[in-house]
């Protein structure tokens, strides 16, 4: 047998021990997808899918007819041009922040920042829930790395505490205690207590060798003024050191922005290997990160931060106020973390996870599908295990009757469930 039928053999082997699990991730067939009312995708604001942006978009071109559609060379060289230039600094001044480093993705942003600014002697303080991104760049890293559990405060504070306790340049202010969160929370759609967060670092830490990073990659359009993200709407720029603004979820596009001082951003450009071996972002990924700013800072994109809220809110009371909805969250058929808080703070965020117990989030997810709605289904390891859930994020466009119809089917599957396990306890 040859070197790549074994090979092969090996590989088959692992994906089928994968879909006996139930894990084998498939991408969908588009035509599918677009058959169907999204509520699966990462455009909350509607913009791509409604070509809002790619009005936009055609405008860039338009103003720019000579513009050269690949970037040539790697930033070192001559992949700099005069557009990714004005577009870091515009995101910088945008984001109040005093300087921005363009990557092609969201995932080459975290994984130059962790595996480059964090110095050997530092320590890494990261939520539990973090991307993965963020873990693969801290890998690639030479600093210490601490976890604590998801949005646990009292938890962050005992790490924090032992590491002034016990390591002394921790202690006496010389080591940097880096703090990595996400404004919203990918899977669970919960948002980090940022402000709990700080005060508690000043506490515990008054030499003040802490620096906060925040990935607002599900928050970048959807709230704050323009939609400049979680730390502009709470006024944080001065405290929040380092912010990775995504452009390819709300913003609908592509692309990422490190947002930072200019010698972190010099540092990365200068030893981030993503960076140094890699083609600089073109032409067309940067207009259409323009023309997303440029729609999500318009009147349009007020109103379609609006209409989003409006939206989120209707589904939790859809929700709610279901006739089986007690029942249902009673005996666990589906849960929804973060119900309990639902209409208590200033925004909500549309991301919905419903978790079912014993790995049914494929049958919930096939059942949803067939009656025309389109939702992700997450499995481990994307999630903890134990905790697969069908992944539901609204948008500005879904319409009420669409967001009555996903909430009906899943509570039409749910009731079936409920009314299964009673006749199961009669028996």
């Amino acid at each position: 047998m040859s070197g790549e039928k074994i090979l092969n053999c090996k590989l088959q082997t692992q994906l089928e021990q994968r879909e006996r699990q139930q894990r084998l991730m498939q991408p969908p067939s588009p035509g599918m997808v677009n058959q169907l009312v999204d509520f699966g995708s990462n455009d909350t604001l509607s913009i791509a899918t409604s070509r809002a942006l790619t009005k936009g978009f055609r405008e860039q071109l338009d103003a720019h007819p000579n513009f050269i559609v690949g970037s040539t060379s790697t930033r070192i060289f001559e992949g700099t041009t005069h557009y990714l230039d004005d577009i870091e600094r515009d995101l910088a001044r945008f984001h109040k922040a005093e300087a921005g480093l363009f990557f092609n993705s969201g995932f080459d942003a975290n994984v130059a920042l962790w595996s480059i600014v964090p110095r050997p002697d530092d320590v890494v303080v990261h939520d539990e829930y973090i991307h993965a991104s963020i873990h693969d760049g801290m890998q690639r890293g030479r600093a210490q790395t601490r976890s604590f559990a998801h949005n646990d405060l009292k938890e962050f504070r005992r790490v924090l505490e032992d590491l002034r306790d016990n390591q002394k340049g921790s202690r006496d202010g010389k080591s940097v205690i880096f703090v990595a969160v996400e404004s919203f929370y990918s899977m669970d759609g919960d948002v980090v207590p940022i402000q709990e967060m700080l005060r508690i670092s000043r506490e515990v830490l008054p030499q003040g060798n802490v620096v906060y990073a925040m990935d607002e990659a599900h928050s970048n359009g959807l709230i704050g003024w323009d939609g400049s993200g979680l730390v502009c709407h709470y006024g944080l720029e001065k405290e929040i050191g380092i912010r990775v603004h995504t452009c390819g979820k709300g913003m609908g596009s592509t692309g990422a922005v490190v947002l930072c001082s200019e010698t972190m951003r010099m540092s990365m450009i200068n030893y981030a290997r993503n960076i140094v071996f890699s083609t600089a972002p073109s032409f067309v990924t940067v207009a259409a990160v323009r023309a997303g700013y440029e729609l999500a800072a318009s009147e349009e994109g007020e109103q379609r931060r609006r209409r989003l809220q409006d939206n989120t809110r209707y589904f939790e009371r859809v929700v709610t106020q279901h006739k089986q909805w007690a029942e249902v969250s009673k005996q666990g058929v589906i849960r929804i973390p973060g119900s309990e808080n639902w209409g208590s703070g200033p925004f909500e965020t549309p991301i919905f996870a419903l978790i079912t117990p014993g790995g049914e989030e494929n049958e919930l997810a096939d059942h949803i599908r067939g009656n025309g709605y389109w939702v992700d289904s997450v499995h481990y390891p994307i999630v903890p295990k134990g905790l697969g859930r069908v992944r539901l994020t609204v948008h500005a466009d879904n319409t009420k009757e669409q967001i009555e119809g996903v909430v009906g089917v899943f509570m039409e599957w749910a009731g079936a469930r409920v009314k299964k396990e009673g006749r199961r306890a009669k028996l």
